[in-house]
């Protein structure tokens, strides 16, 4: 243990070291202080001297939103990272934002962030369909099941889908309505659990699905109205976007099944046995 005297001096050490990493001179002081403040950067204040505005309304945006993450997102260094640290806790709570907001691939004003909420559709597009052929397998035979949705389609595209079909499915493809089924059709026959994946696909290369996200292609998305700020329609949305994931899971689920390396062609002529003999019980 150490005695009375050896703390004292100890103590006297510790003080004079202290002393001596104080700031000598005033601008020393000033760096100090600043320091301790911890200022916003020069990126940060650069932004909000070309438009005041803005950045208090990105502020008033986070608040609203992300109130318990102000500090966390208004502290990053610049308005890309705090744009982009609001982009992913926003997606956690509610909805997933534009990936250009979280990849820091926006301007740095805020402006297109606070413009209207930068969602993101997955309707299925006219190019989409134009492009099925480098589409994922399941995705291609379910496709093919069905009447094309696009009005005046060449029905050629749709067949020529069978070309990329092994042996074994081309077979069962043949068995396929020459024009494919409809959508009325599908909604029919296709009942139960089992087949639920199906019924959905048929649903949405027809933009039939009732979700919006799912019923609104990006074209689409860009010509109609902007979805302005509002809590309420965040909350609408937010729930609306959980309902389209469960039903694009089931789609892809289905997609999946079909697609097995080894029952997969089994299951497709399963598929086609279940429609066919549904449809010969309608006529």
């Amino acid at each position: 243990m150490w005695d009375l005297d050896t703390l004292h001096a100890m103590n006297e050490r510790a003080y004079e070291e202290y002393k001596r990493k104080q700031p000598t001179t005033p601008l020393e002081g000033l760096r100090e202080k600043l320091r301790n403040a911890r200022p916003p950067s020069i990126s940060i204040l650069l932004g909000v001297f070309r438009n005041v505005e803005t950045y208090s309304d990105f502020v008033k945006l986070v608040r609203e939103y992300l109130p318990e993450r102000e500090k966390e997102i208004l502290e990053k260094p610049t308005p890309h990272e705090q744009m982009a640290c609001f982009a992913s806790h926003f997606e956690d709570r509610y909805l997933p934002l534009h990936p250009s907001f979280r990849d820091e691939m926006c301007e740095d004003d805020y402006y297109e962030l606070l413009r209207e909420i930068p969602i993101i559709v997955m309707g299925f597009s006219w190019e989409d369909y134009h492009e099925l052929d480098s589409a994922r397998l399941g995705a291609q035979l379910m496709s093919y099941l069905f009447e094309s949705p696009m009005e005046g389609y060449d029905e050629g595209e749709r067949i020529a889908l069978v070309d990329g079909f092994t042996p074994e499915y081309q077979r069962e493809a043949q068995r396929v309505p020459a024009n494919g089924i409809t959508l009325d059709a599908a909604r029919r026959i296709l009942k139960g659990k089992k087949w639920a994946g199906l019924r959905n696909w048929a649903c949405y290369i027809y933009q039939s699905t009732g979700n919006w996200f799912l019923d609104t292609d990006q074209e689409m998305r860009y010509s109609g109205m902007q979805n302005e700020w509002d809590k309420e329609t965040v909350e609408a949305m937010s729930k609306e976007w959980l309902q389209a994931q469960v039903f694009y899971d089931k789609m892809m689920e289905f997609a999946g099944w079909l697609e097995d390396e080894k029952e997969g062609p089994a299951r497709f002529k399963q598929t086609i046995d279940f429609i066919l003999a549904h449809l010969e019980e309608e006529v």
